[in-house]
């Protein structure tokens, strides 16, 4: 059965989480890191949700669902349960071809939408409203961890892929998709002024590479999807894949 499981520490904790994290900023402007900011960020998203889910529109979900388990099987062909993170179409697909699928976000109408589509094709999948910087799963719980377009919107993308690794096993994918609209390789999104200063707002595949390296991936990984899985002119989708290291042969 398709449901959301509630994550929410007591304001204690979660003050204490944000402020040792430094996963998020003040964005209410009263000099102090606290829930409100929290809620700040949930409603922004739970605001934009409608909006997401309608580019969705643009893709072509049959060539996404073939590249997705192309992806996710390659070299591995145990892969069945998986995180989708920031959860939405990749948690759909991933269901409809049989995998184990946990969602988390912080968006309460994300959870919504994904919960809705779900009922309506019969597809089991666990809904969990967490931060994507401190997931409620145990180490090596999933055999692969996958987003689309959430790492530009961290302010610490390092540390939010190191705790992705975590609960990943050795051996197993982390996968996040991006557009890429500029011929230099620069991705689509871009930061306004006056915006919370977001490190991969504007970045290349090489910036990309890179936090995958900072957060302790191996086999790095790029590549370029087919333009033909979408009709978006947001530019065509770049697959940035890491694998997550045996600790006890790296040592």
């Amino acid at each position: 059965m398709t449901g959301i499981t509630e994550f929410r520490c007591n304001d204690i904790v979660y003050l204490e989480f944000i402020k040792t994290t430094g996963g998020y900023m003040d964005i209410n402007g009263d000099g102090d890191i606290n829930t409100k900011d929290i809620e700040a960020i949930a409603n922004y998203w739970d605001e934009y949700a409608p909006l997401f889910d309608g580019d969705h529109n643009e893709e072509n979900i049959d060539m996404w669902s073939e590249e997705l388990m192309k992806l996710l099987n390659d070299g591995d062909q145990n892969v069945n349960k998986v995180l989708d993170i920031g959860t939405g179409f990749l948690a759909l697909m991933l269901a409809e071809n049989g995998c184990d699928v946990t969602g988390i976000d912080i968006s309460r109408e994300m959870m919504e939408i994904g919960m809705r589509k779900a009922s309506e094709h019969g597809l089991n999948i666990d809904f969990t409203y967490s931060l994507c910087e401190e997931i409620p799963f145990s180490d090596n719980e999933f055999d692969a961890a996958v987003n689309a377009r959430v790492l530009w919107t961290l302010t610490e993308p390092v540390k939010a892929l190191k705790e992705w690794k975590r609960v990943v096993r050795p051996g197993g994918k982390i996968i996040s998709f991006m557009r890429v609209a500029n011929i230099d390789g620069s991705l689509y999104y871009k930061k306004e002024e006056g915006e919370v200063a977001l490190p991969l707002s504007n970045a290349t595949r090489e910036d990309y590479i890179r936090v995958y390296l900072d957060a302790g991936l191996v086999n790095i990984g790029v590549i370029e999807l087919p333009e033909e899985m979408s009709t978006s002119d947001m530019g065509h989708w770049t697959a940035f894949i890491g694998e997550v290291p045996d600790e006890t042969t790296t040592k």
